[in-house]
């Protein structure tokens, strides 16, 4: 299989994604009562180790996983610089009242999750014409490598290839305010061979 995308089929990958991600933005802005802007800016496939070589061990961060099934197989994998976690949790919870317990943050930063990548999984099953189901999220804080092996777990066995779609959250703070906080993340798609070489066909029948 070659390990390279063809140029159509990343755009193909990204407007799909694009599409996702708008629907995503208005769940979360209806959530958390904010204008939110969620924009995919790139999307690339590489091997899973390269993930590790781009971030250094001593940079904390977080990961919100979320396996995959049906004609497909693997797991989404949102990741965030742990205080852009943060950051975002606590953006989340500004209208809600709540006591200072961490399980609330990962609770809000789980169903972000959820919304993010099952706005885009139900994008991309909608376009392909693929059956794909996502399971209950999962959250984990720790360096990349121990993140990445906890998804490769919940995956079940090792990803052929990973998907990267780099995104910017932008949320301000009132209609009326122009600044925004912004926060970078990445979504991961993290396949084995089978659903990679599946979803590839699909794009390509799509496009004729």
């Amino acid at each position: 299989m070659n390990k390279e995308l063809d140029n159509f089929i990343i755009d193909a990958f990204k407007e799909i994604g694009s599409i996702g991600m708008g629907n995503a933005t208005t769940s979360l802005s209806k959530m958390i009562e904010k204008r939110v802007q969620l924009n995919l800016s790139d999307a690339r496939l590489f091997e899973p180790s390269e993930i590790i070589d781009m971030i250094p061990d001593s940079i904390t961060m977080t990961g919100i996983m979320i396996p995959v099934r049906g004609d497909i197989n693997g797991l989404v994998m949102l990741l965030f610089e742990f205080g852009n976690a943060v950051y975002l949790s606590n953006l989340l919870l500004q209208r809600i009242e709540h006591d200072d317990d961490p399980s609330i943050y990962e609770s809000v930063l789980l169903e972000t999750g959820n919304i993010i990548a099952g706005s885009y999984l139900d994008s991309l099953s909608s376009f392909l014409s693929l059956k794909i189901l996502h399971s209950v999220p999962d959250i984990s804080l720790g360096p990349i490598k121990d993140i990445l092996d906890r998804g490769i777990s919940m995956m079940g066995n090792e990803p052929a290839n990973i998907l990267n779609l780099e995104t910017m959250f932008m949320v301000h703070p009132s209609e009326k305010d122009v600044g925004a906080g912004t926060i970078y993340g990445d979504m991961f798609l993290l396949l084995d061979s089978h659903s990679l070489d599946k979803i590839q066909s699909s794009i390509r029948n799509m496009l004729g």
